[in-house]
């Protein structure tokens, strides 16, 4: 029995700096913490709900508010106010959701396609008519399914090349994303004929549309742009030609590992310690002859008879 489709995510970005978001400044600005505490709210229960919208008839609307810890009419001028500026949308059969925080998820939603294709072609399946775009996924989805370093190989052949040979990858429109959104970053003065093949490889790993393309990029850009360590935090800096020079650079941007650690425990990375340095190929932080990767939030080394366990994910002394 095959497994149901998974329509939905486990988790979302959370902006470093989502508060400083000029609609977000507003919402808080009018209803304080408490709008800003029911917007995060809002995007779990997006984040959490099937093809990432929720319902927001009556009688749910008073199990919203009950779960947000708010009155009802609090909660209904909150998400009318949402929707007025335009961070979130309501349908005319009353689901809820936002048209930008499904565009976030664009590149997920195009893997779970592809991978749901691949498998029809190697075990000679059809898709299913009432299938969704937005929310299809592979019939072998688990929890980790999403993770694209899973050890599965990518077919080779056309689906990895775009089905319409006149379709033109953009390339200045991703230079102008970089420019426009990697403020902190060098800017990309020249687009070279090496740098267009690495877009394309790129471009093809993401989707098959400009559509995608384009928001794959900006949704990886933005992340660059907020996280500290990617912004130089270590003495190494993120460039265009990094992000585009191989297919796990932008996949380890896009699940994360380079976001800003918040709380207690992760604090921003201080000080190299004894021996460590930046791979400024990979980015990772490391030390020695460069085999062992530590993480970003790991203490510096204490000396140069200490070397890192991963399995205690401690400094251990030779």
């Amino acid at each position: 029995m095959a497994r149901p489709q998974k329509n939905s995510a486990e988790y979302f970005s959370h902006d470093a700096d989502m508060r400083n978001d000029v609609k977000v400044k507003a919402l808080r600005r009018k209803f304080q913490h408490k709008g800003y505490a029911v917007w995060c709210f809002i995007l779990e229960a997006l984040t959490d709900g099937e093809y990432f919208e929720i319902d927001y008839s009556e009688l749910n609307r008073e199990f919203l508010a009950a779960d947000f810890d708010v009155s009802v009419e609090e909660l209904e001028q909150i998400v009318d106010y949402c929707c007025r500026i335009g961070l979130l949308q309501l349908s005319a059969d009353n689901r809820l959701y936002s048209d930008a925080h499904r565009r976030r998820f664009s590149w997920l939603i195009e893997k779970r396609r592809r991978d749901r294709e691949r498998l029809a072609r190697i075990y000679g399946r059809q898709p299913a008519e009432n299938d969704k775009p937005q929310a299809e996924t592979a019939n072998n989805d688990n929890s980790r399914g999403d993770n694209a370093h899973s050890k599965g190989k990518d077919t080779i052949g056309e689906d990895k090349k775009p089905k319409d040979k006149n379709i033109q990858y953009p390339y200045q429109d991703i230079v102008n994303l970089w420019n426009s959104v990697c403020v902190s970053l060098p800017k990309v003065a020249k687009l070279t004929d090496k740098r267009r093949q690495k877009i394309r490889c790129r471009c093809d790993e993401w989707g098959k549309t400009p559509e995608v393309w384009l928001q794959t990029a900006e949704e990886i850009f933005r992340r660059i742009q907020a996280s500290d360590f990617l912004k130089g935090g270590t003495g190494w800096t993120a460039t265009f030609d990094w992000i585009f020079d191989n297919s796990g650079n932008s996949i380890k941007v896009m699940e994360g590992n380079y976001d800003n650690k918040r709380g207690a425990a992760g604090q921003k990375p201080s000080n190299l310690g004894t021996g460590e340095y930046i791979d400024r190929t990979t980015g990772r932080r490391t030390y020695g002859s460069g085999k062992v990767t530590i993480p970003q939030d790991a203490p510096p080394r204490p000396s140069d008879r200490h070397a890192w366990d991963s399995e205690t994910s401690k400094w251990v002394l030779l």
